[in-house]
Protein backbone atom coordinates (compact mmCIF):
# COMPACT_ATOMS: atom_id res chain seq x y z
CA UNK A 1 0.00 0.00 0.00
CA UNK A 2 1.36 3.41 -0.94
CA UNK A 3 -0.10 6.76 0.08
CA UNK A 4 0.80 10.37 -0.75
CA UNK A 5 -0.45 13.12 1.56
CA UNK A 6 0.22 16.86 1.76
CA UNK A 7 -0.67 19.28 4.53
CA UNK A 8 -1.51 22.03 2.07
CA UNK A 9 -2.93 24.89 4.15
CA UNK A 10 -3.33 26.09 7.72
CA UNK A 11 -1.12 25.94 10.78
CA UNK A 12 0.34 22.54 11.65
CA UNK A 13 0.43 21.39 15.26
CA UNK A 14 2.86 18.94 16.84
CA UNK A 15 0.01 16.41 17.04
CA UNK A 16 -0.55 16.37 13.27
CA UNK A 17 0.68 13.39 11.30
CA UNK A 18 0.16 10.68 8.71
CA UNK A 19 -0.03 6.98 9.43
CA UNK A 20 -1.52 3.56 8.94
CA UNK A 21 -4.12 2.04 11.27
CA UNK A 22 -4.22 -1.74 11.56
CA UNK A 23 -7.93 -2.46 11.46
CA UNK A 24 -10.58 -3.79 9.11
CA UNK A 25 -12.96 -0.98 10.12
CA UNK A 26 -12.72 2.69 11.00
CA UNK A 27 -11.87 3.36 14.67
CA UNK A 28 -13.79 5.62 17.00
CA UNK A 29 -12.40 9.11 16.38
CA UNK A 30 -13.05 10.10 19.99
CA UNK A 31 -10.72 7.51 21.54
CA UNK A 32 -7.38 7.19 19.78
CA UNK A 33 -6.19 4.85 22.56
CA UNK A 34 -8.17 2.00 21.01
CA UNK A 35 -6.07 1.76 17.86
CA UNK A 36 -2.84 0.17 16.71
CA UNK A 37 -0.98 2.31 14.19
CA UNK A 38 2.32 3.43 12.73
CA UNK A 39 2.70 7.11 11.98
CA UNK A 40 5.03 10.04 11.44
CA UNK A 41 4.27 13.09 13.55
CA UNK A 42 4.86 16.75 12.65
CA UNK A 43 8.32 16.66 14.24
CA UNK A 44 9.30 13.84 11.86
CA UNK A 45 9.42 11.12 14.48
CA UNK A 46 8.24 7.66 13.43
CA UNK A 47 6.06 6.16 16.14
CA UNK A 48 3.89 3.15 16.78
CA UNK A 49 0.73 3.35 18.85
CA UNK A 50 -0.37 0.13 20.51
CA UNK A 51 -3.62 1.06 22.22
CA UNK A 52 -2.64 3.43 25.07
CA UNK A 53 1.12 3.04 24.60
CA UNK A 54 3.36 4.98 22.19
CA UNK A 55 6.63 3.42 21.01
CA UNK A 56 9.03 5.92 19.47
CA UNK A 57 11.25 4.41 16.84
CA UNK A 58 14.84 5.50 16.42
CA UNK A 59 13.93 6.28 12.79
CA UNK A 60 12.87 9.79 11.85
CA UNK A 61 12.46 12.10 8.88
CA UNK A 62 12.77 15.87 8.69
CA UNK A 63 10.05 17.80 10.51
CA UNK A 64 6.93 18.19 8.38
CA UNK A 65 6.34 21.63 6.91
CA UNK A 66 3.32 23.04 5.15
CA UNK A 67 3.52 21.98 1.50
CA UNK A 68 5.70 18.89 2.06
CA UNK A 69 4.38 15.65 0.60
CA UNK A 70 4.48 12.62 2.89
CA UNK A 71 4.79 9.35 1.01
CA UNK A 72 4.02 6.34 3.17
CA UNK A 73 4.55 2.81 1.88
CA UNK A 74 3.28 -0.07 4.02
CA UNK A 75 4.45 -3.55 3.08
CA UNK A 76 2.08 -5.86 4.94
CA UNK A 77 3.96 -8.96 3.76
CA UNK A 78 7.45 -7.84 4.87
CA UNK A 79 5.96 -5.79 7.75
CA UNK A 80 7.92 -2.63 6.96
CA UNK A 81 6.75 0.98 6.82
CA UNK A 82 8.73 3.49 4.73
CA UNK A 83 8.22 7.23 4.96
CA UNK A 84 9.56 9.64 2.31
CA UNK A 85 9.26 13.41 2.55
CA UNK A 86 9.12 15.25 -0.77
CA UNK A 87 9.42 19.05 -0.75
CA UNK A 88 6.85 21.34 -2.33
CA UNK A 89 7.64 22.18 -5.96
CA UNK A 90 6.50 25.09 -8.18
CA UNK A 91 3.98 22.73 -9.85
CA UNK A 92 2.56 21.75 -6.45
CA UNK A 93 3.25 18.06 -7.08
CA UNK A 94 6.27 16.17 -5.73
CA UNK A 95 9.15 15.34 -8.04
CA UNK A 96 9.14 11.61 -7.27
CA UNK A 97 11.63 10.86 -10.04
CA UNK A 98 14.37 12.45 -7.90
CA UNK A 99 15.42 11.79 -4.33
CA UNK A 100 13.18 12.58 -1.36
CA UNK A 101 14.32 15.30 1.03
CA UNK A 102 14.21 12.74 3.83
CA UNK A 103 13.44 9.04 4.22
CA UNK A 104 13.06 6.52 7.05
CA UNK A 105 12.18 2.86 7.30
CA UNK A 106 10.51 1.18 10.26
CA UNK A 107 10.31 -2.64 10.44
CA UNK A 108 7.26 -3.19 12.64
CA UNK A 109 6.78 -6.96 12.43
CA UNK A 110 8.71 -8.06 15.53
CA UNK A 111 7.35 -5.27 17.70
CA UNK A 112 3.72 -5.98 16.84
CA UNK A 113 4.21 -9.75 17.01
CA UNK A 114 5.21 -9.27 20.67
CA UNK A 115 1.91 -7.49 21.28
CA UNK A 116 0.00 -10.46 19.88
CA UNK A 117 2.07 -12.85 22.02
CA UNK A 118 1.42 -10.80 25.15
CA UNK A 119 -2.22 -11.87 25.10
CA UNK A 120 -3.58 -8.37 24.71
CA UNK A 121 -6.40 -7.90 22.21
CA UNK A 122 -5.09 -9.58 18.99
CA UNK A 123 -4.05 -7.28 16.15
CA UNK A 124 -4.51 -8.21 12.50
CA UNK A 125 -1.32 -7.16 10.71
CA UNK A 126 -2.62 -7.86 7.20
CA UNK A 127 -5.31 -5.19 6.95
CA UNK A 128 -5.61 -1.46 7.57
CA UNK A 129 -6.01 2.01 6.13
CA UNK A 130 -4.54 5.49 5.83
CA UNK A 131 -5.08 7.87 8.73
CA UNK A 132 -4.33 11.58 9.05
CA UNK A 133 -4.37 13.44 12.34
CA UNK A 134 -5.30 17.12 12.12
CA UNK A 135 -5.69 19.17 15.30
CA UNK A 136 -6.16 22.77 14.19
CA UNK A 137 -9.22 24.13 12.39
CA UNK A 138 -8.29 25.33 8.91
CA UNK A 139 -5.64 22.71 8.18
CA UNK A 140 -6.18 21.21 4.72
CA UNK A 141 -4.97 17.77 3.68
CA UNK A 142 -4.48 16.91 -0.01
CA UNK A 143 -4.29 13.31 -1.20
CA UNK A 144 -2.10 12.52 -4.20
CA UNK A 145 -1.64 9.49 -6.37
Amino acid sequence: HRYLVQFSAGELSRADGVGFVFSSRLPCAKNIQRIVSIFVNQRGRICMRVFADIVRASAYVKPLELGDWVEMAIDLDQKVATFNIWPRTPTGWPNTSGQPASTAEFPFGNKLAKVNQAGVKPVKLNVGHLACVVKNVGVTVTLGS
